[in-house]
């Protein structure tokens, strides 16, 4: 595998300018990178570029059918796919075919499995896949929430296999750091078992509780009494929904047992309260801080 090149010579791609994607633009623009920027949204690629980062339209069918910019990848040392979950292996199948040999790819996707194995199966021995996954950003989406400190402290996932390039997994340890990240290394299979508990469920249980309140209590009396507690818990149920759509239906494997979990939990205490058991609710309280509370 060819070294990387030295700051200003280093070509970085990233596809995809969102939250997610800006920020990793901006981070790696302030880390020395000449970085390239791809989106079909045409806003997002101007704000981009007054952040001085070139920037490109690019859509699943323009580069399918070879009308975008495929001159671009030429010589890029790394490409960051930041896309939707569904959309993200066909993205890395078409843009591999442009790129050089010993070139980096990896990606930004919530869920790991279904993408490291199929990109795995799909790519020529010449390009190097490493699966990624910052565990960062908001309720907010788009260019405009990006910042290049977004990833500073924040756990940065990567899932190498047994086919996976060591050099091409340190190269993106190194730059996940220089983001400020803290590289965590995880199988996909973990990872998508993990991200389930730590994300996708607590992301459930926001947009549940609003929408079971938002039935039976008018939001401007909510919000009089709302305090931290309110806000703490429902603050991501403004997430993206179309986003979401994607990382459930493709991580329902792991989803599907913790909502049976949850919902079994939650009908636990709805018997103790209804049944007036004290202990019960007691315990049940105490055994959730034991457990938030371990080193």
């Amino acid at each position: 595998m060819k070294q990387m090149r030295e700051n200003a010579h280093r070509k970085a791609i990233v596809a995809g300018l969102g939250l997610i994607g800006g920020s990793i633009a901006m981070a790696l623009k302030n880390n020395g990178f000449a970085v390239i920027g791809l989106d079909s949204d045409e806003n997002a690629l101007e704000m981009a570029r007054q952040k001085g980062i070139e920037g490109y339209r690019f859509d699943m069918k323009g580069m399918a059918d070879k009308t975008a910019i495929p001159h671009i990848f030429a010589d890029a040392d790394i490409v960051f796919v930041s896309l939707p979950v569904c959309c993200i292996v066909d993205a890395i199948r078409i843009i591999a075919g442009y790129l050089p040999q010993n070139a980096i790819i990896t990606d930004t996707g919530s869920v790991k499995k279904i993408i490291v194995h199929e990109i795995e199966n799909a790519l020529p021995d010449s390009i190097f896949f490493v699966g990624g996954h910052p565990m960062a950003g908001s309720e907010n989406s788009g260019f405009q929430w990006a910042r290049e400190d977004l990833f500073v402290g924040a756990p940065y996932v990567i899932t190498p296999t047994d086919r996976t390039h060591a050099e091409a997994v340190w190269t993106v340890i190194k730059l996940v750091t220089a983001m400020g990240a803290k590289p965590v290394i995880m199988s996909p299979e973990e990872h998508d078992r993990m991200a389930a508990a730590a994300s996708h469920l607590p992301q459930l249980v926001s947009t549940t509780l609003v929408n079971a309140v938002s039935g039976s209590c008018p939001k401007d009396r909510i919000m009089e009494l709302a305090g931290g507690g309110w806000r703490d818990t429902t603050r991501i149920a403004g997430s993206n929904a179309f986003m979401w759509k994607d990382i459930l239906i493709c991580n329902k494997d792991e989803i599907l047992p913790l909502i049976s979990a949850f919902k079994e939990q939650l009908l636990y205490l709805e018997a103790a309260i209804a049944s007036s058991e004290g202990n019960t609710i007691i315990e049940r309280f105490q055994n959730a801080k034991a457990y938030k509370s371990r080193g």
